[in-house]
């Protein structure tokens, strides 16, 4: 159901761009005088900076330059406290949430990666076989998502004319701020360092597939790339967070002998990557360029931590890749003002905060091991007893835990009674906080405390069961990596910056939700909100 429904989002989009092509529209959204604030950008440039906090961005921003984040700090209209009503959010999940103005509920996108509970395995949440890789192995498409994002809404109201290009890291970034209609969105494939997409795309740009092969690709830059600190940082403390001094650090990207793309897409070299692409898109043509309609260019940056770890093991990695971010930002638009004119250009930045939560045990904080094997060997056993010999629980993946569909219409029990079943008897399990079915989730309790799981649950690939440990708490997991698995809110906030003729330089220290991010920006360049979108445009 889930496919025939999200088939049918995509064919939506394309029928209604199809039935806008009239000359009048086109007329209505072309741009006007440069620098008038009513004016219709030439550009519109969305950025997305995983994982930046705006308590670090304050922080460093006495070392930035004059004409990266720093002007767009001072110059643009800066909502410092983005929030989301999430419980254990990952990157992707919020990312998603401010492309598309929704929670993941009703947007189709939870996390980066689902349980598919046929195969029994961990897959992208945006897998999809009826398309295959270009220079990946992976099979993806934008399929997933259950509701449209601002380059759809552009592509709409431009009856198709607008040209729209993702870059990202991750495949899942690229494809969400992209959309359904984006003519490609592009990404560094894990295994093989080049530059990726899906046939799903129409338009992979020819250069794209040259850098690939000559001595552009990436492969040829990492054998001699070194990691060490900007002149910046040298011989200054590290300022982020709790280290007081700097022994320096030195980086190559490998893992053995081969390359490490996952540990290069970590550091700020990948944002030089992104940014040395986006060149030749502007150096090509591509955007920016036509009088007769707006384009749109989505980039995803990465701001977090190296190899993902905990920040204390990498304070002074990270502040380098906020002072690289800076200037990478500053070549940015500088380009933009070159090729196009910032006065012609929409540019907003939007980050989802910190979502990575990696922790150090320390002695006396951690009160005990949660094993995820020996939770579904149990309950399974608890189900045996009352309901017969199956394999009732399939998997437990992301603190759910997924029941066995097949059997229980089999044995015609209510969904309802064996759930409610399970979940009395999780919850007496030591270490368990409270646990959540996907019936009172989707049919019964709209209580606060179900409130923000909901928001971050999907019907289409959401357990039957969503439970959250105790604090100090750690969940052992079938791979046997550790991750802190308690409840929280944001780690830390995110930050969104709206940056174009006619906005307002200021800045608003008020939390606001990030589903209101979207709408906001759409009013402002004046097109629909996402789809799927619920929440209201910001006061301006």
């Amino acid at each position: 159901m889930k496919n025939q429904n999200n088939t049918n989002i995509c064919s939506l989009v394309t029928m209604l761009v199809l039935l806008t092509s009239i000359p009048a529209t086109l007329k209505a959204i072309s741009p006007v005088k440069a620098g008038d604030a009513n004016a219709v950008p030439k550009l519109i440039v969305g950025i997305t900076i995983d994982q930046l906090r705006s308590d670090y961005l304050t922080a460093l921003k006495d070392r930035f330059g004059e004409d990266g984040l720093k002007k767009l700090l001072n110059e643009g209209r800066v909502y410092s406290q983005v929030t989301f009503s999430l419980d254990n959010p990952d990157a992707i999940a919020t990312i998603a949430v401010l492309a598309t103005g929704a929670n993941p509920f009703y947007n189709g996108v939870p996390s980066q990666q689902i349980w598919d509970s046929h195969l029994e395995r961990r897959q992208s949440v945006f897998h999809d076989r009826n398309y295959n890789g270009l220079y990946s192995a992976e099979s993806l498409s934008p399929k997933a998502m259950s509701s449209t994002v601002l380059a759809d809404e552009l592509k709409v109201a431009s009856a198709g004319a607008s040209r729209v290009f993702s870059i990202a890291v991750d495949a899942e970034a690229a494809i969400i701020n992209g959309g359904y209609t984006s003519n490609c969105a592009i990404w560094i494939d894990d295994r093989n360092g080049k530059w990726a997409s899906s046939d799903y795309y129409k338009e992979f740009p020819g250069f794209v597939a040259e850098q690939n092969v000559y001595s552009q690709a990436l492969y040829s830059d990492l054998t001699q790339t070194t990691w060490s600190p900007v002149e910046e940082s040298r011989g200054r403390s590290v300022i982020m967070p709790y280290h007081y001094k700097t022994d320096g650090f030195s980086h190559r990207f490998y893992e053995g002998e081969r390359i490490s793309y996952t540990a290069f897409k970590t550091s700020p070299m990948a944002n030089d990557a992104i940014l040395g692409l986006t060149r030749r898109f502007f150096r090509d043509g591509y955007l920016g360029k036509n009088d007769s309609y707006t384009d749109m260019l989505q980039l995803t940056f990465y701001a977090g931590t190296y190899l993902k770890e905990r920040p204390e093991l990498y304070a002074e990695e990270l502040q380098d890749t906020y002072l690289r971010l800076d200037k990478t930002i500053a070549g940015l638009l500088n380009l933009i003002d070159k090729e196009v004119g910032l006065d012609n250009t929409y540019i907003y930045i939007v980050s989802n905060g910190q979502t990575l939560s990696r922790t150090t045990d320390i002695e006396g904080t951690q009160r005990g091991l949660f094993e995820s094997k020996r939770c579904q060997a149990l309950l399974n056993s608890h189900l045996v007893a009352r309901y017969g010999q199956e394999q009732w629980v399939k998997g437990i993946d992301n603190n759910q835990i997924y029941l066995n569909r097949d059997a229980i219409r089999s044995h015609r029990i209510a969904l309802r009674e064996i759930e409610k079943d399970a979940a009395e008897f999780l919850v007496l399990m030591d270490g368990v906080d409270d646990v959540v079915t996907s019936c009172q989730i989707l049919n019964e309790d709209y209580s606060a405390r179900v409130a923000r799981i909901r928001n971050g649950y999907h019907k289409a690939t959401g357990g039957n069961l969503i439970f959250s440990l105790q604090p100090g708490w750690v969940l052992d997991t079938d791979n046997g990596s550790r991750a802190q698995s308690q409840i929280r809110h944001d780690i830390a906030p995110g930050i969104a910056i709206l940056f174009a003729p006619g906005v307002e330089a200021t800045t608003i220290t008020v939390p606001v939700d990030a589903t209101q991010i979207a709408p906001t920006i759409a009013g402002q360049i004046r097109i629909r909100a996402p789809s799927a979108c619920r929440a209201a445009a910001l006061a301006q």
